[in-house]
Protein backbone atom coordinates (compact mmCIF):
# COMPACT_ATOMS: atom_id res chain seq x y z
CA UNK A 1 0.00 0.00 0.00
CA UNK A 2 1.06 3.78 -0.17
CA UNK A 3 2.62 5.25 2.07
CA UNK A 4 3.06 8.88 4.17
CA UNK A 5 3.82 10.15 7.51
CA UNK A 6 2.06 10.48 10.64
CA UNK A 7 2.52 13.68 11.42
CA UNK A 8 4.51 16.45 9.98
CA UNK A 9 8.53 17.60 10.85
CA UNK A 10 10.44 20.53 10.46
CA UNK A 11 13.78 21.04 10.14
CA UNK A 12 16.21 24.15 9.03
CA UNK A 13 19.63 24.98 7.91
CA UNK A 14 21.69 26.29 5.50
CA UNK A 15 22.16 24.92 1.66
CA UNK A 16 24.77 23.85 0.05
CA UNK A 17 24.69 26.35 -3.16
CA UNK A 18 23.14 29.29 -1.62
CA UNK A 19 24.76 29.65 1.49
CA UNK A 20 20.84 30.82 2.52
CA UNK A 21 19.41 29.50 5.72
CA UNK A 22 15.78 27.71 5.04
CA UNK A 23 13.39 26.18 6.99
CA UNK A 24 11.37 22.97 5.88
CA UNK A 25 8.02 21.60 7.27
CA UNK A 26 7.38 18.37 5.56
CA UNK A 27 3.60 17.23 6.22
CA UNK A 28 1.40 13.92 5.62
CA UNK A 29 -0.43 13.78 2.43
CA UNK A 30 -3.68 11.61 0.96
CA UNK A 31 -3.59 9.11 -1.59
CA UNK A 32 -1.76 9.53 -5.00
CA UNK A 33 -0.38 13.24 -4.11
CA UNK A 34 3.18 12.27 -4.92
CA UNK A 35 5.91 14.19 -3.67
CA UNK A 36 5.16 18.41 -3.95
CA UNK A 37 7.24 21.02 -2.94
CA UNK A 38 5.62 24.57 -1.69
CA UNK A 39 7.36 28.02 -1.78
CA UNK A 40 5.74 29.19 1.10
CA UNK A 41 8.39 32.49 0.73
CA UNK A 42 6.29 33.60 -2.46
CA UNK A 43 3.32 36.11 -2.59
CA UNK A 44 1.15 34.70 -5.75
CA UNK A 45 -1.43 32.03 -6.15
CA UNK A 46 -1.43 28.68 -4.66
CA UNK A 47 -1.39 27.38 -7.75
CA UNK A 48 1.86 28.89 -8.69
CA UNK A 49 3.67 27.87 -5.54
CA UNK A 50 3.21 24.13 -5.72
CA UNK A 51 6.12 22.22 -7.58
CA UNK A 52 5.53 18.45 -8.17
CA UNK A 53 8.77 16.56 -8.37
CA UNK A 54 8.48 14.75 -11.44
CA UNK A 55 10.67 14.52 -14.53
CA UNK A 56 8.61 16.81 -16.25
CA UNK A 57 9.47 19.52 -13.72
CA UNK A 58 13.59 18.56 -13.69
CA UNK A 59 15.27 21.55 -15.29
CA UNK A 60 19.37 21.93 -16.16
CA UNK A 61 21.34 22.75 -12.76
CA UNK A 62 24.79 22.34 -11.62
CA UNK A 63 26.17 19.47 -9.38
CA UNK A 64 22.22 18.88 -8.13
CA UNK A 65 18.83 18.17 -9.15
CA UNK A 66 16.59 20.98 -8.96
CA UNK A 67 12.81 20.89 -10.43
CA UNK A 68 10.67 23.82 -11.69
CA UNK A 69 7.34 24.61 -12.58
CA UNK A 70 5.05 26.11 -15.81
CA UNK A 71 5.30 29.25 -13.40
CA UNK A 72 9.20 29.15 -13.44
CA UNK A 73 9.12 29.03 -9.77
CA UNK A 74 12.11 26.18 -8.53
CA UNK A 75 13.96 24.05 -5.67
CA UNK A 76 17.13 22.72 -6.09
CA UNK A 77 19.32 20.14 -4.24
CA UNK A 78 16.45 17.85 -3.61
CA UNK A 79 17.99 14.95 -3.88
CA UNK A 80 18.91 13.96 -0.78
CA UNK A 81 15.53 14.50 0.43
CA UNK A 82 13.89 12.58 -2.33
CA UNK A 83 16.46 9.67 -1.85
CA UNK A 84 15.16 9.54 1.71
CA UNK A 85 11.91 9.37 0.74
CA UNK A 86 12.32 6.65 -2.05
CA UNK A 87 14.56 4.50 -0.02
CA UNK A 88 11.83 4.19 2.71
CA UNK A 89 9.26 3.89 0.58
CA UNK A 90 7.40 7.57 1.44
CA UNK A 91 5.28 7.95 -1.67
CA UNK A 92 2.51 11.77 -0.47
CA UNK A 93 4.05 14.39 1.15
CA UNK A 94 3.70 18.03 1.09
CA UNK A 95 7.19 19.94 1.93
CA UNK A 96 6.75 24.02 2.37
CA UNK A 97 9.85 25.38 2.02
CA UNK A 98 10.92 29.32 2.77
CA UNK A 99 13.47 29.68 -0.26
CA UNK A 100 14.54 27.71 -3.64
CA UNK A 101 16.81 24.92 -2.20
CA UNK A 102 16.79 23.04 0.48
CA UNK A 103 19.52 22.47 3.48
CA UNK A 104 22.07 20.11 3.01
CA UNK A 105 22.18 19.43 6.64
CA UNK A 106 25.18 16.94 6.98
CA UNK A 107 25.85 16.26 3.39
CA UNK A 108 23.95 12.65 3.47
CA UNK A 109 20.45 11.83 4.27
CA UNK A 110 20.52 10.61 7.41
CA UNK A 111 18.96 13.30 8.77
CA UNK A 112 15.68 13.15 6.99
CA UNK A 113 15.86 9.29 8.01
CA UNK A 114 16.37 10.17 11.60
CA UNK A 115 13.17 12.92 11.49
CA UNK A 116 10.82 9.99 9.00
CA UNK A 117 11.90 7.85 11.91
CA UNK A 118 10.72 9.55 15.04
CA UNK A 119 7.31 10.72 13.06
CA UNK A 120 6.51 7.57 12.24
CA UNK A 121 5.05 5.92 9.04
CA UNK A 122 1.61 5.94 8.06
CA UNK A 123 0.33 3.05 5.52
CA UNK A 124 -2.51 4.28 3.50
CA UNK A 125 -5.35 2.25 1.86
CA UNK A 126 -4.64 2.56 -1.69
CA UNK A 127 -2.41 0.26 -3.58
CA UNK A 128 1.06 1.66 -4.86
CA UNK A 129 2.03 0.37 -8.29
CA UNK A 130 5.40 0.35 -9.77
CA UNK A 131 7.62 0.75 -12.67
CA UNK A 132 9.12 -2.36 -14.16
CA UNK A 133 11.58 -1.85 -16.52
CA UNK A 134 10.65 -4.13 -19.86
CA UNK A 135 14.02 -3.75 -21.88
CA UNK A 136 17.68 -2.98 -21.47
CA UNK A 137 18.19 1.34 -22.23
CA UNK A 138 21.74 2.68 -21.72
CA UNK A 139 22.93 6.12 -21.89
CA UNK A 140 26.73 7.41 -21.98
CA UNK A 141 29.67 6.22 -23.31
CA UNK A 142 32.73 4.09 -22.44
CA UNK A 143 34.34 7.04 -19.96
CA UNK A 144 31.01 7.56 -18.24
CA UNK A 145 27.93 5.76 -18.82
CA UNK A 146 24.32 4.33 -16.72
CA UNK A 147 22.89 0.98 -17.58
CA UNK A 148 19.13 0.01 -16.44
CA UNK A 149 18.15 -3.73 -17.62
CA UNK A 150 15.24 -5.39 -16.29
CA UNK A 151 15.15 -7.52 -13.06
CA UNK A 152 12.99 -8.78 -10.25
CA UNK A 153 14.21 -5.98 -7.66
CA UNK A 154 15.75 -2.70 -7.91
CA UNK A 155 19.40 -3.30 -7.82
CA UNK A 156 22.01 -1.18 -7.87
CA UNK A 157 26.31 -1.89 -9.44
CA UNK A 158 27.73 1.34 -9.16
CA UNK A 159 31.43 2.57 -9.57
CA UNK A 160 33.67 5.18 -9.86
CA UNK A 161 37.56 6.06 -10.48
CA UNK A 162 39.28 9.29 -9.57
CA UNK A 163 42.97 9.99 -10.00
CA UNK A 164 43.18 10.12 -6.37
CA UNK A 165 45.46 8.17 -4.17
CA UNK A 166 42.35 7.50 -1.52
CA UNK A 167 39.26 7.21 -3.55
CA UNK A 168 40.92 5.45 -6.38
CA UNK A 169 38.46 2.75 -7.65
CA UNK A 170 35.52 1.79 -5.60
CA UNK A 171 32.47 0.00 -6.19
CA UNK A 172 29.47 -1.33 -4.21
CA UNK A 173 26.41 -3.25 -5.38
CA UNK A 174 23.37 -4.12 -3.60
CA UNK A 175 21.05 -6.57 -4.75
CA UNK A 176 17.71 -5.11 -3.49
CA UNK A 177 17.49 -1.44 -1.90
CA UNK A 178 14.93 -1.66 0.39
CA UNK A 179 13.83 0.28 3.76
CA UNK A 180 16.37 -2.06 5.85
CA UNK A 181 19.54 -1.74 3.31
CA UNK A 182 18.92 1.48 2.67
CA UNK A 183 19.11 2.58 6.48
CA UNK A 184 22.23 0.49 7.34
CA UNK A 185 24.51 0.66 3.87
CA UNK A 186 23.39 3.78 2.16
CA UNK A 187 21.51 6.95 3.97
CA UNK A 188 24.73 7.62 6.59
CA UNK A 189 27.27 8.60 3.61
CA UNK A 190 28.10 11.87 2.47
CA UNK A 191 28.55 14.51 0.02
CA UNK A 192 32.32 15.25 -1.12
CA UNK A 193 34.21 17.39 -3.08
CA UNK A 194 38.25 18.34 -4.00
CA UNK A 195 40.03 21.13 -2.35
CA UNK A 196 41.49 21.84 -5.69
CA UNK A 197 37.98 22.72 -7.23
CA UNK A 198 36.48 25.17 -4.29
CA UNK A 199 37.41 28.12 -5.81
CA UNK A 200 36.56 27.71 -9.32
CA UNK A 201 33.16 26.39 -7.91
CA UNK A 202 33.07 29.48 -5.40
CA UNK A 203 33.41 31.67 -8.76
CA UNK A 204 30.59 29.92 -10.39
CA UNK A 205 28.53 30.87 -7.51
CA UNK A 206 28.37 27.19 -6.32
CA UNK A 207 28.52 25.83 -2.40
CA UNK A 208 28.48 28.86 -1.01
CA UNK A 209 27.49 26.69 1.97
CA UNK A 210 29.72 24.54 1.96
CA UNK A 211 32.01 23.34 4.65
CA UNK A 212 33.70 20.65 6.49
CA UNK A 213 30.04 20.17 8.38
CA UNK A 214 28.26 19.33 5.41
CA UNK A 215 30.85 17.59 3.12
CA UNK A 216 33.48 15.29 2.45
CA UNK A 217 36.69 17.24 1.60
CA UNK A 218 39.89 15.85 -0.50
CA UNK A 219 42.96 17.60 -1.02
CA UNK A 220 45.65 15.52 -2.76
CA UNK A 221 47.08 13.55 0.00
CA UNK A 222 43.68 12.22 1.92
CA UNK A 223 40.46 13.71 3.74
CA UNK A 224 40.48 17.78 5.36
CA UNK A 225 37.82 16.78 7.84
CA UNK A 226 39.18 15.22 11.47
CA UNK A 227 35.66 13.24 11.43
CA UNK A 228 36.51 9.94 9.99
CA UNK A 229 34.51 8.07 7.04
CA UNK A 230 31.87 6.39 8.12
CA UNK A 231 32.54 4.14 5.45
CA UNK A 232 36.03 2.85 3.73
CA UNK A 233 33.59 3.47 0.33
CA UNK A 234 31.45 6.23 1.80
CA UNK A 235 32.46 7.84 -1.99
CA UNK A 236 30.54 5.70 -3.93
CA UNK A 237 27.86 4.94 -1.42
CA UNK A 238 27.05 8.53 -1.69
CA UNK A 239 26.81 8.30 -5.28
CA UNK A 240 24.13 5.22 -4.92
CA UNK A 241 22.05 7.82 -2.63
CA UNK A 242 22.30 10.46 -5.21
CA UNK A 243 20.55 8.00 -7.67
CA UNK A 244 18.26 6.86 -5.36
CA UNK A 245 16.88 10.17 -4.86
CA UNK A 246 17.49 11.23 -8.75
CA UNK A 247 15.18 7.78 -9.44
CA UNK A 248 12.04 9.13 -7.47
CA UNK A 249 11.40 12.00 -10.30
CA UNK A 250 9.64 8.91 -11.94
CA UNK A 251 7.03 9.00 -9.15
CA UNK A 252 6.92 5.82 -8.18
CA UNK A 253 9.45 2.66 -6.72
CA UNK A 254 11.16 1.43 -9.58
CA UNK A 255 12.04 -2.43 -10.39
CA UNK A 256 14.87 -2.42 -12.44
CA UNK A 257 18.97 -2.89 -12.31
CA UNK A 258 20.99 -0.29 -12.34
CA UNK A 259 24.62 -0.45 -13.64
CA UNK A 260 26.61 2.53 -13.38
CA UNK A 261 30.42 3.82 -14.23
CA UNK A 262 31.29 7.39 -13.10
CA UNK A 263 27.87 8.90 -13.15
CA UNK A 264 26.00 11.71 -11.84
CA UNK A 265 22.74 13.98 -11.54
CA UNK A 266 23.29 14.53 -15.39
CA UNK A 267 23.57 10.99 -16.79
CA UNK A 268 20.73 9.58 -14.30
CA UNK A 269 18.68 12.87 -15.64
CA UNK A 270 19.15 11.64 -19.38
CA UNK A 271 18.07 7.95 -18.32
CA UNK A 272 14.93 8.74 -16.90
CA UNK A 273 13.82 11.40 -19.96
CA UNK A 274 14.45 8.34 -22.12
CA UNK A 275 12.76 5.92 -20.06
CA UNK A 276 9.96 8.34 -19.88
CA UNK A 277 10.17 8.87 -23.95
CA UNK A 278 8.75 5.14 -25.23
CA UNK A 279 6.12 3.40 -22.84
CA UNK A 280 7.73 0.58 -24.43
CA UNK A 281 10.52 0.95 -21.68
CA UNK A 282 8.51 0.32 -19.03
CA UNK A 283 4.97 -1.06 -17.70
CA UNK A 284 2.74 0.22 -14.26
CA UNK A 285 2.23 -3.21 -11.97
CA UNK A 286 0.78 -3.30 -8.54
CA UNK A 287 3.44 -4.01 -6.32
CA UNK A 288 1.80 -7.21 -4.72
CA UNK A 289 2.00 -8.97 -8.07
CA UNK A 290 6.09 -8.89 -8.41
CA UNK A 291 8.30 -11.10 -7.56
CA UNK A 292 10.38 -9.27 -4.71
CA UNK A 293 6.96 -8.43 -3.11
CA UNK A 294 6.04 -11.92 -2.98
CA UNK A 295 9.27 -13.39 -1.82
CA UNK A 296 9.31 -10.93 1.26
CA UNK A 297 5.82 -11.51 2.37
CA UNK A 298 6.77 -15.52 1.74
CA UNK A 299 10.13 -14.92 3.97
CA UNK A 300 7.42 -12.90 6.52
CA UNK A 301 5.60 -16.08 6.91
CA UNK A 302 8.13 -18.55 7.03
CA UNK A 303 9.42 -16.47 10.11
CA UNK A 304 6.11 -16.16 11.67
CA UNK A 305 5.06 -20.16 11.53
CA UNK A 306 8.54 -20.71 13.17
CA UNK A 307 8.28 -18.39 15.93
Amino acid sequence: MQRTLKKSFSFSGVCLHSGKGTNVTVHPAPADTGIKFKRVDLKTSSEEIIIDATIENLVKSQLCTSIQNVHGNKVGTIEHLMSAFNGLGIDNVLIDIDSDEIPILDGSSKPFVDLIDQVGIKVLKTPRQIIKVLRPIMFGDKESYIKLTPAETFSVDYAISYDHSLLNNQRFSIDSINENSYRELISNSRTFGFKKDVDMLLERGLIKGGSLNNAILLDSTGVVNEEELRHPDEFVRHKILDLIGDIFLLGRPVEGHFEVFCGGHSLTHELLKTITSDQANWKLIDENSSTAHQAIVKSQREISAAI
